[in-house]
């Protein structure tokens, strides 16, 4: 999504599932066609920590993270969901589109909102992204630098 590729698609299937959808498991070795691609760098999806320090009351900011880190400290206003309550099962990355709806609602996270989400690296926060892009959430971006950066440059925690 950030080099703008248009056709991206997200394969959230157990090997079951995809057997008896008539895929079929095979060790052959498959050649790509070669292509050309040139991307076309999406900046409305990534926040960097100047920007995001100089308009934290303007965003909803998701900690992705743990309880107890979320407790160690976090960033100012953010919200903790961790990453772990929209992870599938049964063999699926995330959970179904209503129930990531109904636990971003409960959390009080509207779709007019524009979100910022955070972890400690980057990696919980792009599973949480992609959580609310599931739940058709829109306005939302990544702090990749994440809980490591913002403390690196000696931001304010709370």
């Amino acid at each position: 999504m950030y080099f703008g590729h248009d056709k991206i698609h997200l394969l959230d299937a157990s090997i079951i599932d995809l057997q008896n959808n008539g895929f079929e498991l095979t060790k052959k070795s498959f050649i790509p066609k070669t292509t050309k691609f040139i991307p076309k760098i999406n900046s409305m999806i990534r926040i960097e920590a100047v920007h995001l320090k100089e308009n934290l009351n303007n965003f909803i900011i998701l900690d992705a993270r743990t309880p107890q880190e979320f407790m160690g400290g976090h960033l100012p206003n953010s919200k903790l969901i961790p990453f772990t309550e929209g992870i599938g099962y049964d063999g699926k990355l995330f959970q179904n589109k209503i129930f990531l709806q109904n636990l971003f609602s409960q959390n009080k996270i509207s779709k007019d909102d524009q979100i910022v989400c955070y972890c400690m690296h980057g990696h919980r926060a792009s599973s949480l992204f992609l959580q609310l892009m599931i739940a058709g959430y829109r306005d939302v971006k990544l702090y990749d630098g994440s809980f490591v950066d913002w403390y690196g440059r000696r931001l304010s925690l709370e």
